[in-house]
């Protein structure tokens, strides 16, 4: 039943122009009410525990962990990716299958015992946290230059809008008018568009990432020289926005290196 409601949804977003690309889903789990002082647990446990998740039964093909450092917003921000829902629907149980049977084969029951707190302590920083299903396409859902380090703490800026027409349109506006122009010239190093598909979110959502916060203020205080193209990007992108919006900057925290199998903290060596 959850498959036939999930093909139901997505033939009726208002995205047509996006419908005939390859799709990437994204879930994300706005972790939030984690205090200053709690931030450094919170990322230990959350390292150990997904390292601890990974194996080759996994079917997501990547994982972020972001911290929100400016705007309105979450402590944390763990976003997940898959190639399908049904990925993503089995994927959750995979991990927690993987967990259990790394704990049950730790030598000793009071190393048991205190892996079952740890893994307690950890689920413990999702009581009030909300979730989302995001759907990308493969054109403008990541745009980067080749042999990009993503391996450093980046800030990523995120816009969340809705829209009053075809989201589509408005995603692609915003693609043409800031993120293409921006990976070209090096003013960012990725950058992408997002689309709502199910729980609590913005019709559409951009983002772009920078190696660090000084790059981050350069490329926002810069004048942009813009093409027609961008010109009438930012001209139709305006023109679909509807009613307030939204920005946030997250600091990159780590990610699941998916060869590794292994959560690898932002920086060299870490």
């Amino acid at each position: 039943m959850k498959k036939t409601v999930t093909i139901l949804l997505l033939a009726i977003l208002p995205f047509t122009g996006f419908t005939q690309e390859k799709q990437v889903y994204e879930s994300i789990a706005y972790i939030n009410d984690v205090s200053v002082s709690e931030i450094p647990r919170f990322v230990e446990l959350f390292k150990k525990f997904t390292d601890m998740s990974m194996g080759e039964n996994r079917t997501m093909t990547g994982e972020w962990l972001f911290r929100h450092w400016y705007g309105s917003g979450q402590t944390f921000t763990v976003a997940s990716q898959y190639n399908s829902m049904e990925d993503y629907l089995a994927d959750g149980d995979l991990a927690n299958d993987n967990i259990r049977a790394k704990i049950k084969a730790t030598a000793g029951e009071k190393e048991q015992e205190t892996l079952m707190d740890e893994w307690s302590e950890l689920t413990a920083f999702w009581n009030n946290h909300s979730d989302e299903i995001r759907v990308a396409n493969t054109t403008t859902g990541l745009y980067s230059k080749e042999d990009v380090n993503f391996d450093v703490p980046f800030v990523m800026s995120v816009g969340r809008y809705n829209s009053s027409g075809d989201w589509a349109d408005m995603g692609n506006a915003f693609f043409d008018w800031a993120i293409a122009p921006d990976v070209d010239s090096g003013a960012s190093i990725a950058g992408g568009v997002s689309y709502h598909y199910m729980g609590s979110g913005p019709d559409v959502e951009v983002w772009s990432c920078y190696n660090s916060l000084v790059d981050f203020a350069t490329a926002v205080t810069a004048d942009r020289a813009d093409t027609d193209k961008s010109k009438a990007g930012r001209t139709a992108f305006w023109s679909l926005a509807d009613g307030a919006h939204e920005d946030q900057i997250y600091l990159h925290i780590g990610h699941v290196d998916m060869d590794k199998g292994v959560f690898d903290l932002a920086g060299a060596d870490r």
